[in-house]
């Protein structure tokens, strides 16, 4: 058993982010082999972007249907039958003889994506025990974050080995493999609620973002400019009865007045306005280094790899630095860097050396990276609980339209070259269009920085704080926050206060600590931990294994934590938000709390002190960390006390004792 699972389990959970990592991969596969493919199908650049923009804007449609589907259909029917579509996708893109035919087979394949990804995060989260979702879902996010970091690369060296057909021809292959696996290891897990299908919602947004993006995606290259007009505003004012429609229903689709909220509407606008320039500038990138400098498609998925792969752990460092600084001092570096590397994409010439190229290319897209997941964060801590799962569909949405405005507006710029310069040579016209595009993505870019430095800020986080340690104050939980080299005893007299001094600076964790403490078992169940905390009025137990040896440390927060409903969330390197809310019923969570084992959800890192530690270096230990109790160890390792602020205080009052005049 691995991490709180049996064997079938990991077996199920393995074919699932098997289906599920070849339908993230397959997002960002196809950006290098573009020129190959708008050679093949005799197509353009505005044309082709489709294969790219229309895979988005798919997606964006059938994500919120996602929990639609999840209630209708069981888990194997959802999994295997739209990994099915996602098959028959492929294989009709592999051999398509007309461009028409490769758009159907790219739409099938952003159908299942969207589709299976919600509900496989849903069924993994049940599969793991709750101890262990965090981790699971950390390096399910890590994986599912870094594979499309490499597709472009791989899709590169494909396409110059063996033809851009092999893309998908490779697909369809793993896609049977999976599919075969799925259905001899895949059981039906869960009991989904069935939710309302409202199919005005449905009609509404799924022709208005077909008619925005068409017309958008076509603006520069058609022969009727005022049907392209009139398609934009036709999809846009659907989508405002589709907004309207939301706002009205009792159970919308979608919450959408949630963006009333401001620093959650903030970062969306920010978020927003950075994907489409990220996602615009995937697709115009690949086009430049092949169309203009003249580099084969392994070496355009080579220049992306490094920003790719770089971002793609950029989440994890900028989520750490936002929890420790805020949000404004991480995301205004990152903005800037990100800024910094548009800049350098503006710079580009005909004859720019390669390594600048991808240097460009990479620190536009370490900046957009460790921008974006900060704001995100920001943004959902500003909205209340009840809401969060509205955010995970506005968010989705939202950032599939940006992509695919974004690839369509980027496109239709590089195409406007030709009615700019029609008198340029064709390598001259085609580098104005990218140059056009480029400079495009630095003005997105200098509106995203302008919003984040005169709008996005930390002062609700400071109040919070504030209240915090006022509130800590009250509690005394910062009593000893000069430890006690801030405690002086006035001198009663110069023999007895020197003796006094003395015992003091000797004091070590040994002095004050108790020596006999309550210890929990590493093979005790919770049922029996939670008795035991209880007979003997204790908030928090160190735990032993046979040895004597500590191994862990079992809190009455641990168990709150365990007990509350917990929601999680994944972000993968398109920014597609996944996020699950555990609302099991708490006599449920209770039953399975009772049957763990202690060290389930104990904390293996404990926090701890040495015997022979100077007092007030231990008791800096309980400020600093702003706890109640530390276990006391020897040079071995072995529990052989535990110290805690009642402890410190006894010893303080023994002291208080002896300077008394009375008791002199």
């Amino acid at each position: 058993m691995a991490m709180g699972v049996d064997r079938k389990d990991l077996v199920m959970v393995g074919v699932l982010l098997s289906g599920t990592l070849l339908a993230v991969l397959n997002q960002t596969l196809l950006s290098p082999a573009l020129p190959a493919i708008m050679g093949s199908l005799s197509v353009d650049a505005t044309t082709v972007q489709w294969l790219t923009s229309g895979y988005s804007l798919v997606e964006a449609v059938v994500i919120p249907l996602s929990a639609y589907l999840i209630g209708r259909f069981s888990t194997r029917q959802l999994f295997i039958g739209f990994l099915c579509v996602f098959m028959a996708g492929s294989l009709a893109a592999a051999v398509a003889p007309v461009f028409p035919i490769l758009l159907l087979g790219r739409i099938l394949q952003a159908v299942c994506t969207g589709a299976i990804m919600p509900m496989v995060f849903t069924v993994i989260l049940l599969v793991f025990p709750r101890e262990m979702r965090g981790t699971a879902m950390g390096v399910i996010g890590l994986i599912i974050g870094f594979a499309p970091a490499v597709g472009p690369s791989l899709a590169g060296l494909l396409v110059d080995s063996v033809g851009w057909r092999w893309l998908f021809g490779i697909v369809t292959i793993l896609s049977v493999v999976v599919i075969v696996l799925a259905v001899f290891t895949l059981r039906n897990y869960g009991d989904f609620k069935r939710t309302r299908f409202d199919v005005p919602s449905v009609l509404l947004s799924t022709c208005g973002l077909v008619c925005l993006l068409f017309g958008l995606s076509t603006f520069a290259s058609t022969s009727n400019l005022l049907f392209t007009l009139g398609l934009i505003v036709v999809g846009v004012v659907i989508m405002v009865f589709y907004v309207r429609r939301q706002i009205k229903l009792p159970e919308p689709m979608i919450k959408v007045d949630i963006l009333r909220t401001r620093n959650y509407a903030i970062s969306v606008i920010v978020i927003v306005t950075v994907q489409a320039a990220l996602m615009g500038t995937g697709v115009i990138t690949p086009l430049y280094i092949q169309g203009i400098r003249g580099y084969s498609a392994t070496m355009s998925g080579v220049a992306m790899l490094p920003g790719a792969v770089i971002g793609a752990f950029m989440g994890l460092v900028s989520g750490r630095l936002f929890d420790r600084f805020g949000v404004k001092r991480v995301v205004v570096p990152g903005s800037f860097v990100a800024l910094a590397g548009a800049g350098c994409l503006v710079a580009l010439g005909i004859d720019t050396e390669f390594m600048f190229i991808m240097l460009a290319y990479t620190v536009l897209t370490v900046g957009l990276q460790f921008t974006m997941t900060p704001l995100n964060t920001w943004g959902v801590n500003s909205l209340d609980n009840a809401v969060l799962q509205h955010a995970q569909g506005v968010s989705n949405t939202l950032n599939q339209v940006a992509a695919s405005v974004g690839t369509a507006l980027l496109v239709s710029i590089s195409a406007l070259s030709a009615q700019i310069a029609p008198d340029a040579a064709p390598l001259e016209q085609a580098y104005l269009g990218y140059h056009m595009a480029f400079t495009t993505t630095a003005i997105l870019m200098v509106v995203a920085v302008l919003v984040i430095l005169f709008f996005v800020n930390d002062k609700r986080k400071a109040a919070k704080a504030a209240g915090e340690e006022a509130a800590a104050a009250d509690e005394g939980l910062a009593d000893y926050a000069a430890g006690f080299d801030g405690v002086t005893v006035d001198a009663r007299g110069s023999e007895t206060t020197g003796q006094i001094s003395g015992d003091v600076a000797s004091m070590t964790a040994r002095d004050a600590m108790n020596r006999a403490p309550v210890t929990a078992k590493a093979d005790m169940p919770m049922r029996e931990v939670i008795r035991l905390m209880s007979h003997t009025d204790q908030s928090g137990l160190p735990i032993v294994d046979e040895t004597g040896a500590l191994v862990g440390f079992i809190s009455d927060g641990d168990v709150a934590n365990y007990l509350g409903r917990h929601d999680i969330s994944v972000i993968d390197a398109t920014l597609n938000l996944y996020r699950f809310v555990d609302d099991s019923p708490v006599q449920t969570r209770l039953l399975e709390l009772l049957d763990l084992n202690v060290m389930g959800i104990a904390t293996k890192k404990v926090i701890s002190v040495q015997a022979d530690l100077p007092l007030d270096d231990a008791c800096r230990v309980l400020a600093e960390r702003r706890i109640k109790k530390v276990p006391v160890v020897d040079g071995e390792g072995a529990l052989v006390g535990s110290l805690s602020r009642r402890d410190i205080m006894r010893q303080l009052a023994e002291i208080v004792e002896q300077l008394d005049p009375a008791k002199a």
